[in-house]
């Protein structure tokens, strides 16, 4: 089947268009993020009935972690309720440019958290590796907002693919027209875009960066490595890249508590890589191979102990 072997980027953004969205933001503001869910469960409902294709994506990712991990195999309706997740996230979304999301609602944990914030008090930027796991447009919101635990304001930089979304970043600049400032066309990077993302690090900005999702100009920079049980590809561009800046790289996961429930605690996950960039161009190489894999690891541990908040429904295997 075509579906099959379709590249995530040749997929259209699945929405009727940018009506159902509006009628989404217009509901949030009227009912709020606890009324606005049980409005979901049908949408979702409607969507699977025309989305088969989604739907099986879903269950073979679930059946991998379940089988990687300890969780009984997936029923009937897990795939709904993944789909559910991926629309509360939605929600969050809208909450968090709303201004109506704030540091009672993330939870830090003793792992790398102080070493970043203290690095951004002294005003040095960072690189922040992030996924579809969960959901990570939070921390531009709060940032955006200045809700953060560091004592001064700082931008948070963002490399996106914008295939795929057009809709809903146009319903998210509604929300806040700031959601669309300080963000880098993944497919315009070059020579300049490296320096100016330079500029930003040494005033104190962070970087986000996705690691989880190839690009289909560029199929033979990938790296192949285990990932829930089989070999999977992973992109080069975005370490690639962290190499050039001299900054620390950090992985952040930022993670709903309850899978189920828009309005709940998230944990924040910051951890260090454990990788350096300094050496020789032949070092450079190994080293990135080195991060990619550290980065692949913990991405796995998530997906296995929260599958439910894993956004990516393709064939991530092909």
């Amino acid at each position: 089947m075509a579906v099959e072997t379709a590249h995530w980027r040749n997929q259209k953004e699945k929405t009727a268009g940018f009506l159902p969205l509006r009628i989404m933001l217009g509901t949030y503001r009227l009912l709020g993020a606890k009324r606005l869910r049980i409005i979901v469960y049908p949408v979702v409902f409607v969507f699977c009935i025309f989305a088969p294709g989604v739907c099986s994506f879903s269950r073979k990712f679930l059946r991998r972690t379940a089988g990687f991990g300890s969780k009984p195999k997936p029923g009937v309706m897990e795939p709904f309720r993944h789909i559910v997740s991926f629309a509360f996230s939605m929600i969050e979304k809208i909450s968090a440019w709303s201004g109506d999301i704030d540091l009672e609602n993330i939870r830090f944990h003793d792992d790398d958290a102080g070493v970043l914030i203290d690095q951004l008090e002294e005003g040095h930027g960072a690189i922040i590796i992030c996924s579809h796991m969960g959901n990570m447009e939070i921390l531009r919101a709060l940032a955006t907002h200045n809700k953060t635990k560091v004592n001064r304001e700082f931008k948070v930089s963002s490399i996106v693919d914008f295939s795929g979304t057009a809709h809903f970043n146009k319903m998210i600049e509604k929300v806040n027209p700031a959601s669309m400032m300080n963000l880098i066309n993944a497919r315009d990077i070059g020579v300049d875009t490296v320096i100016e993302l330079q500029e930003r690090l040494a005033d104190g900005e962070l970087l986000v960066i996705s690691g989880d999702r190839t690009a289909s100009t560029t199929a033979g920079k990938v790296e192949k490595l285990p990932f829930l049980g089989e070999p999977a590809s992973f992109p080069q561009g975005s370490f690639i890249l962290a190499s050039l800046m001299d900054a620390p790289v950090y992985f952040m996961f930022g993670i709903r508590e309850n899978d189920m429930d828009p309005t709940s605690i998230y944990d924040l996950h910051i951890i260090r890589a454990n990788t350096e960039f300094a050496g020789s161009r032949k070092e450079r190489k190994k080293k990135i191979r080195e991060i990619i894999k550290e980065y692949v690891s913990l991405l796995e541990g998530f997906c296995v102990e929260h599958p439910l908040q894993w956004y990516n429904f393709y064939n991530f295997w092909n």
